[in-house]
């Protein structure tokens, strides 16, 4: 079971940034979240997301999703904006909380969900 994106939904809004953050420190703390919204400079109305998992990082991007392995070597130099994640506490589904993650919560436009 894991959080599954799907980024031609996604809007940017952050809400399942907050909304982590929020799980694991009880304030609107964007830098505790292990989970990401981003854009990119060069495409306007551009989303992803970036999840991080136990072992893995989920890329979440309108062309498809990616999974990298952690400490993988190849990959052809991805976007640094992936480094911070790595510093990052993992998804834990939001343990010890009814109705499931919070990010697929409050997401306003269910882009995420939970396999």
């Amino acid at each position: 079971m894991g959080v599954r994106v799907n980024a031609l939904t996604c809007t940017g809004c952050m809400a399942c940034e907050m909304a982590c953050g929020y799980h694991r420190d009880d304030a609107f703390a964007l830098l505790s979240s292990c989970i990401v919204a981003y854009r990119t400079r060069e495409k306007k109305d551009y989303f992803g997301v970036i999840l991080k998992e136990e072992d893995s990082l989920v890329i979440a991007r309108p062309e498809g999703m990616e999974i990298r392995k952690i400490g993988d070597a190849g990959g052809g130099g991805g976007d640094s904006s992936a480094k911070p994640m790595l510093l990052r506490e993992s998804c834990d589904l939001c343990a010890g909380m009814d109705g499931g993650p919070m990010c697929a919560r409050f997401c306003p436009v269910d882009a995420i969900s939970v396999e």
